[in-house]
């Protein structure tokens, strides 16, 4: 019976996202990985076609992350908020799995239209819409705009160009969807 494989890919993945947590995407390749792993880098070869290959699963796996962050803030009574809210936390919080997740170029290009269409935002935008007493069209709209209102945090919290608490975050983002509300009813 052959030995029994000590480097899985598991293993390899579980190492993989830890080197992201702690020093980001771009310390992640083949020879670091394998000397935290203790080996060549064969077994990581042997695993997954390239780094490209084994990336785009890692970033699979901060998607996981990053979904369960988000439930620990969603409320569906007041989504667009606390969805746009836990964003920036994450940010601030998660620096290194923002920057894999949205700063990133393992990201495709999308238009604005396909992230309004992407399905995991259209529950925000019905759930916004119904909040506010606004149409799909409107809602999509004021999704829209305090999405990048948040990015816009966000990339600076992560830039490190900007210092904010939470207080300050909500406040910003309380004052930013009174005021787009208030162009979408005028």
């Amino acid at each position: 019976m052959p030995p029994k494989k000590r480097i899985t890919r598991e293993l390899i993945l579980k190492k993989a996202f830890d080197m992201v947590h702690e020093e980001g995407i771009d310390s992640l390749n083949a020879r670091a990985l394998a000397k935290k792993l203790n080996c060549s880098t064969m077994p990581i070869f042997q695993s997954f076609q390239d780094m490209r290959d084994l990336k785009m699963e890692v970033k699979r796996w901060i998607d996981e992350y990053y979904s369960a962050f988000l439930n620990r803030y969603v409320q569906k009574e007041d989504y667009l908020f606390t969805i746009s809210f836990a964003y920036i936390n994450f940010a601030r919080m998660e620096h290194h799995f923002f920057g894999a997740l949205f700063v990133n170029p393992l990201l495709d290009s999308r238009t604005v239209r396909e992230v309004i269409d992407s399905p995991w935002n259209r529950e925000t935008i019905k759930c916004t819409a119904e909040q506010f007493g606004i149409s799909i069209r409107e809602s999509e709209e004021l999704y829209r705009d305090i999405r990048f209102y948040a990015h816009g945090i966000a990339t600076q919290l992560y830039g490190g160009n900007m210092t904010l608490g939470e207080e300050e975050i909500q406040g910003l983002l309380h004052h930013a969807l009174e005021r787009f509300l208030t162009l979408k009813t005028h």
